[in-house]
């Protein structure tokens, strides 16, 4: 049981899992938006909750995250029809590539993320 126990103290990490830092994961959930942008053009049923972009009288209003981070003293911004969101989505990661403390708020709003899911789960199996 002892080298059980030592093998996991081992192999723990607190580190990235999958090699992927908060800011790679980031840049892909910008992938994702895009796809579903595409998928939006091609007409088909998205979940709203999903998506960083809504239909807004002719356009569309587009935040940068699922809560959206503020970039340039804005947290909404918007775009005239779907390819104006994926030019303000592919502007975005730009931008968070030039702007360190940018970055730094993503990986710690990630960290305290994972935290709070952490907390969610272990009062799940508490029960």
């Amino acid at each position: 049981m002892t080298s059980a126990l030592e093998l996991l103290k081992s192999a723990a990490t607190t580190g990235f899992v999958g090699g992927k830092t908060p800011l790679e994961i980031f840049y892909s959930k910008i992938d994702v938006q895009i796809e579903y942008v595409k998928q939006a053009k091609e007409g088909k049923d998205l979940k709203q909750r999903s998506l960083w972009f809504r239909k807004d009288g002719a356009g569309y209003v587009v935040r940068i995250g699922r809560n959206a981070f503020e970039i340039i003293g804005s947290k909404l911004f918007r775009a005239a029809d779907l390819d104006g969101v994926v030019t303000i989505l592919d502007a975005a990661r730009e931008a968070i590539k030039q702007d360190k403390k940018l970055q730094e708020h993503i990986t710690q709003f990630s960290a305290e993320r994972s935290e709070r899911l952490k907390k969610g789960r272990a009062k799940n199996k508490a029960k």
